[in-house]
């Protein structure tokens, strides 16, 4: 419990400072290069104070110059600290709308060019990713997307969104599968425990050219090399592949609204 109010206490200090900084970097119109110093910053402090290690394999699979859409599993925030800490390039999340009403702090996401979408606004949603995907061409960066829709609190990977691939081809950027595995055994109702969030990057899955219509089939090549790369972190290290006993954790793909993800 102590390092559970110790967290908590860094998590408000940290992010008050660091939204301090993103909204005076808009304000001085600073480059890319900042916000991605003040992500990492805030990310860094976070798992410093959760005791959390981040392990990354795949980085040759990055293009730390170019914009990509990085898919991956979502398990907890940890994910989110652990991708803004190790990974050497300019990551923005999409944000669930709801962030978008918290003070000061979503004027520093916005600052910093994450995008909000707001799950029951579709024409919205997709206006939102093309706006999106001209900025990151424009200044660079890249995209991480969540395509469960929700964390998986067990670990097993649970079933993607169709919303995400019709969102993610209207950019007409590669697809980077991204497995992210440690952070649902790092919190539960007792507090924290320190560990460690292992990352693995697989090679990129193009979209140039594809439509509408070709989602199913991108979302199966995507979601196949997730489970290949968390198959093999976990083979690696010795870990048991988890079954997921959660309620709808085997619907069917495409139920729902577009999923959205980001630091929440």
């Amino acid at each position: 419990m102590i390092r559970s109010a110790w967290f908590g206490l860094v998590t408000v200090a940290a992010t008050a400072w660091y939204s301090t900084l993103a909204l005076a970097g808009a304000v001085v119109r600073a480059r890319r290069g900042w916000y991605d110093r003040v992500h990492r910053g805030w990310a860094r402090a976070l798992l410093r104070a959760a005791g959390v290690r981040v392990e990354v394999a795949g980085l040759e699979h990055l293009a730390p110059a170019a914009p990509q859409i990085l898919v991956a599993n979502h398990q907890s925030t940890f994910d989110i600290f652990a991708m803004f800490a190790a990974l050497p390039v300019s990551i923005r999340f999409i944000a669930k709308r709801e962030l978008a009403r918290i003070p000061v702090f979503a004027q520093a996401m916005r600052a910093a060019g994450h995008v909000f979408i707001d799950r029951g606004d579709r024409r919205g949603s997709v206006e939102a990713m093309r706006a999106a995907g001209a900025r990151m061409r424009e200044e660079g960066f890249s995209l991480g997307l969540f395509p469960e829709g929700t964390r998986s609190r067990t670990g097993a990977l649970r079933e993607f969104k169709k919303g995400s691939f019709v969102l993610a081809i209207e950019t007409r950027l590669p697809l980077v599968p991204v497995a992210v595995d440690g952070g649902w055994r790092l919190a539960s109702n007792r507090g924290l425990r320190p560990g460690r969030v292992r990352i693995r990057i697989g090679p990129p899955i193009p979209t140039e050219g594809k439509t509408v219509e070709d989602r199913d089939e991108v979302l199966r090549a995507v979601r196949a090399a997730v489970e290949r790369l968390l198959a093999e972190g976990r083979r690696d290290a010795g870990d048991p592949t988890p079954v997921d006993p959660e309620p709808g954790g085997g619907r069917a793909p495409g139920s729902g609204t577009p999923p959205t993800a980001g630091p929440a």
